[in-house]
């Protein structure tokens, strides 16, 4: 208690010196927690945009033939068809898990006096998972729907909106039959709001249900599969490389021909984003540590201007009789406390940075024009790692105090009187 007293008077009779020395500690700690804090804003928001995509799925789109081969032209187009689902399913049966595919064409919903022009997509339950779509009421197609070629159809809210006279209230659609080309659907499912640059909505049906409608229709628009087991950049571009060259030779295009088909890998797109974060929060680590050093050092070299001011009382303790110990410990101890205190106060002030973070743009996505995204999504930090980062900034206050404290424990009682 006795050298508490101490260290409370030494630090009100130099209060300049400990604002200071506490400004460069609380600074540090702010600046690696509110960096920290906005870096994972922006982790968070990167993952809030892509939604709730799975990251293992290839989707496939037919090309040209860019190479005459086997007596197909060259420009000529590729087409996908139903052989292609079982193809791809037991060719790469070791990777591959669920296929499914998508038939797409133009045509309008009606619903009382009101109709609107739309783009009817033939999926399998799949898709939703693969474009991540958010459902507001009722349910995704199922299994059953497929199995059983029902008539159902899921639709965007802003199309739901439309068929009720601009209705807000788009929820009334879920149950109802809508009426497309002579054939009635029951709305059971509605999903987030998709504002598309060509104006058009998507309605979804089963694809087992369009092509039994449209008796003949046997191309696709697209093929998508989950798979697994592809670990790597090298893994995902070796397979689809195979992929490529298998589908080629099954629908007689040159092996080497590279736009026959196009592909789209979600895995490589988040192993570039988890990579892209990985750097990130590296850099932010990086800058929170040099800044929390400055304050570190700061710390460091005012604690030695300390000892130069204080070298008289020093040489008086010592000859009174206090140990080289004694004075090593009133040097570390006030270090301590001084980057201990001050370091907690820049915790608060940098958790306070986050939660103003959070409250303004945190909430608040912006539109561009198609979507509406989000630049900072719930900034923040650990209450571990933040409580972690004073106790670091509390062992560097000891380590900086040392120099100077092993400084004044070896002034000695004559040199120290003699001094102006």
């Amino acid at each position: 208690m006795e050298i508490l007293n101490e260290i409370w008077s030494s630090l009100r009779r130099n209060k300049l010196r400990t604002v200071l020395t506490g400004f460069a500690v609380s600074w540090g700690l702010f600046m690696i927690i509110a960096l920290l804090g906005a870096g994972n804003g922006l982790l968070n928001a990167m993952m809030n945009n892509s939604g709730d995509v799975l990251t293992n799925v290839i989707v496939v789109w037919p090309g040209y033939r860019s190479i005459p081969y086997d007596g197909m032209k060259e420009y000529s187009s590729m087409k996908l068809d139903i052989g292609d689902i079982d193809y791809t399913a037991t060719r790469f049966s070791d990777v591959v898990e669920d296929v499914t595919a998508r038939i797409v064409y133009s045509d309008t919903v009606s619903f009382g006096k009101e109709s609107v022009s739309v783009t009817m997509s033939g999926i399998a339950p799949l898709t939703f998972k693969i474009q991540g779509q958010k459902l507001l009421a009722g349910r995704f197609l199922n299994e059953l729907d497929l199995k059983e070629k029902r008539r159902t159809m899921v639709v965007y809210s802003n199309t739901a909106e439309s068929l009720l006279g601009d209705d807000p209230e788009y929820t009334k659609l879920l149950g109802k039959y809508v009426n497309v080309s002579g054939h009635m659907y029951q709305v059971v499912g509605i999903i987030e709001k998709e504002e598309s640059m060509g104006g058009e909505s998507d309605v979804f049906i089963p694809i087992t249900t369009m092509s039994a409608v449209r008796s003949g229709w046997t191309w696709f628009s697209n093929l998508s599969f989950s798979f697994h087991g592809l670990e790597t950049d090298e893994d995902n571009d070796r397979f689809e490389d195979e992929y490529k060259r298998a589908m080629n030779a099954r629908h007689r295009a040159a092996p080497e021909d590279k736009r026959t088909f196009y592909v789209h890998n979600t895995m490589s797109g988040n192993m570039q984003m988890k990579k892209a974060v990985k750097i990130m929060q590296l850099a932010l680590w990086i800058l929170g540590i040099f800044t929390l050093l400055s304050g570190i050092v700061g710390v460091s070299n005012i604690m030695l201007i300390t000892v130069k001011e204080r070298i008289q009382e020093f040489g008086v303790r010592k000859a009174l009789g206090a140990t080289p110990w004694a004075i090593m410990k009133l040097i570390v101890v006030e270090s301590v406390l001084v980057t201990a205190v001050f370091g907690l106060l820049g915790m608060l002030m940098g958790l306070g940075a986050n939660y103003l973070m959070d409250i303004t743009i945190g909430h608040s996505p912006i539109d561009v024009g198609f979507t509406q995204i989000y630049m900072f999504k719930n900034p923040g930090v650990d209450m571990s790692i933040a409580f972690e980062a004073v106790i670091l900034i509390a062992v560097a206050g000891t380590i900086a105090g040392l120099i100077p404290a092993v400084k004044a424990s070896r002034v000695r009682p004559v040199e120290a009187l003699r001094k102006d």
